[in-house]
């Protein structure tokens, strides 16, 4: 047996810990602790809000001119790149612009670091 793998697996290179998907502190404003049953303010009203995902905005939100920011850390040309265009699909990790050029582009989610939306967004 090879003597760089421990039973607790920390020196194994296949290891991976548990992550959670969750951040580990949950009194963000706007985001709702999964933890609790039900909050409210002071005048009994529900104040939780649930958990916005980019996938549920930009499909809220199609028809809208947005800005996106990407990063590809695996290349060099690519690195980081910033698309401008109006919204015309998107799913679970896919978007869909047209840009200034009437050119449609399909956008992988896994890349996006924020986005910039032109006036009010619905949410």
């Amino acid at each position: 047996m090879n003597q760089n793998y421990t039973s607790n697996g920390l020196n194994n290179p296949i290891y991976i810990p548990n992550q959670s998907t969750y951040p580990p502190y949950m009194n963000i404003p706007g985001y709702s602790n999964l933890n609790s049953n039900n909050s409210s303010n002071n005048n009994g009203t529900n104040t939780q809000i649930n958990p916005q995902y980019a996938e549920n905005l930009f499909s809220r939100n199609p028809g809208k001119k947005v800005t996106v920011y990407f990063s590809y850390p695996d290349s060099i040309e690519w690195r980081d790149r910033v698309f401008t265009g109006t919204i015309l699909a998107s799913g679970r990790d896919y978007l869909l612009l047209k840009n200034d050029l009437n050119q449609a582009v399909l956008l992988w989610l896994v890349y996006i670091n924020y986005a910039v939306f032109d006036g009010d967004i619905s949410y």
